[in-house]
């Protein structure tokens, strides 16, 4: 396949980019409630495809085959979003709720919320008027919070059609942030998913060296699920996940000490991860295929360890069959599973490069093994 990176119009490629990243954050997507972006993705992929899939399980297959000169790669982006579950419901009309993923108590009070898909609401928590010093001083555990819909009491909360189990979701359409910047909800990881189809896109009229798999996952956020299911599935020769990364350069980060990746500064290279569940260290050759990417690309990249904080999907995917070697290619994000996400979009492109780049040079990503 012909390189074409270095034609890439930068002006052009970030509208595409961005345009497809606002009405993919648009909707609602928690952890076991993907279809709705499932099914957006489904439609757009299909003519960009030779084959779609979806198995059971929720996660969204698209294929470009390949000459047959190269071997199998398979590109990995989550479509959930972290978000809450309707518990309970109060006599007076308030709704107790539970976690769907990692959700930080200290974001939760005032944030404004979509329930079950129809409703809107906002976490409640009790007036900072009515708190005692102490109460003040200390974060509150979401179990003291609730969801208020508007409702006068329980029954018109059941008139309303809402029922413990409804999923919630934050209420943060994409919006920019002076020129080069964006905020919103579900930034993770609509960001992969949005590379990858615009590099399906990218690749219209153009054949890859070898078969390329572009699979959307499900539930992600609740323990790499989906990637576990998908990478049995495609048992492909090598993979790289498409994810967003927690930025390391706010005023009340460490910095180089605590996280030395910032935004605005180019994507991230994840040599290792590691968080409560799993973890995974990049394979040496699918490493070294990404720098490579990153060169002919001209893209400055940072390398990223996500040691004790969190992981993608690659530590599932690695140890699918006989183990998968993979590697891991992370957007820069700050204020992770919030309702404001925030990315710099010149990392973006940047990613979408290097994407572009990885697929390019398949004809040389023959050796896959450990030495």
């Amino acid at each position: 396949m012909a390189a074409g990176t270095g034609t890439l119009d930068r002006e052009e490629g970030l509208k595409r980019l961005v345009g497809t990243l606002e009405g993919l954050c648009a909707l609602d997507g928690p952890a076991g409630f993907e279809q709705p972006v499932i099914s957006r993705l489904e439609e757009e992929f299909r003519p960009l495809s030779d084959r779609v899939e979806l198995d059971r399980f929720g996660n969204l297959y698209a294929l470009r085959q390949g000459a047959g000169r190269a071997p199998r790669l398979m590109l990995a982006a989550h479509a959930d979003e972290v978000g809450l579950l309707v518990k309970s419901v109060e006599d007076a009309g308030f709704l107790r709720f539970e976690k769907l993923g990692g959700v930080a108590d200290h974001s939760l009070p005032g944030t404004a919320v979509v329930v079950g898909g129809r409703h809107h609401g906002v976490v409640g928590l009790k007036s900072s008027h009515l708190m005692t010093p102490a109460e003040r001083d200390r974060v509150p555990p979401y179990r003291e919070m609730y969801l208020d819909v508007g409702a006068p009491d329980a029954n018109a909360v059941a008139e309303m059609g809402i029922r413990p189990g409804d999923p919630v979701c934050f209420h943060a359409p994409l919006r920019r942030l002076g020129p080069n910047r964006v905020a919103g909800k579900a930034i993770d990881d609509r960001t992969g998913c949005t590379l990858l189809l615009e590099l399906f896109r990218h690749l219209q009229g153009l054949t890859p060296a070898g078969d390329l798999w572009a699979v959307i996952t499900v539930q992600e956020e609740v323990g790499l699920r989906g990637a576990q299911v998908a990478a049995y599935r495609v048992n492909p020769d090598y993979a790289v996940a498409v994810d967003t990364i927690a930025a390391g350069d706010t005023p009340e980060t460490a910095g180089r000490r605590e996280q030395p990746v910032g935004i605005g500064k180019g994507p991230a290279l994840v040599l290792a991860s590691e968080g409560s569940r799993a973890g995974s260290i990049a394979h040496p050759k699918v490493w070294r295929y990404l720098q490579e990417a990153a060169s002919r690309a001209g893209v400055a990249c940072q390398t990223a360890l996500m040691i004790g904080y969190g992981t993608t999907d690659a530590a599932a995917i690695h140890l699918a069959r006989e183990g998968v070697p993979t590697g891991g290619l992370s957007i820069p994000r700050r204020f992770a599973h919030s309702a404001q996400e925030l990315l710099d979009l010149g990392d973006m492109w940047d990613g979408f490069r290097v994407l572009c780049a990885l697929v390019e040079g398949m004809e040389g990503h023959r050796d896959l093994g450990f030495l």
